[in-house]
């Protein structure tokens, strides 16, 4: 949505006795990241407390069930605020006590073409950098 758009939305919101604005976020929500730490979840024997970097200086939690994680694994993450394909958002949580702020993505979770009909994360290239935004003619080869 355009500035003017969401200008016009809060103020029809406004008239009808809504006091909460809603913010024009123009932040990308799908990003290229890459894992930088990852210990085993201590109360799952399937489930990785990973640390992923997701831009300059910035890295995030993220609890992930993923076969394939590993660290140094670059991949997709849908961050707080992104709405998945099949319309799920996705928003800061907790799985079994362990913070977690965002999801590291399969291509089928991302509707790519052609994806794979199993477990595990988007392996991008080495060459990808970190925090660009998700494109899938860029980051996806089927």
């Amino acid at each position: 949505m355009t500035d003017d758009q969401v200008a016009r939305l809060n103020q029809e919101l406004q008239a009808q006795g809504f006091t909460e604005e809603i913010i024009n976020d123009k932040e990308p929500k799908f990003v290229v990241g890459q894992i930088v730490e990852m210990v085993a979840h201590p109360d799952s024997d399937h489930l990785n407390i990973c640390q992923v970097a997701v831009g300059n200086d910035k890295t995030v939690q993220i609890v992930a069930g993923a076969p394939n994680a590993r660290v140094g694994l670059k991949t997709i993450v849908a961050l707080p605020g992104a709405m998945m394909p099949k319309g799920n958002l996705i928003f800061p949580g907790e799985l079994r006590g362990e913070k977690s702020f965002g999801m590291m993505c399969s291509p089928r979770e991302l509707a790519l073409p052609n994806a794979p009909q199993k477990r595990g994360v988007i392996e991008l290239s080495d060459d990808q950098v970190v925090g660009t935004t998700f494109d899938p003619a860029t980051h996806w080869t089927a």
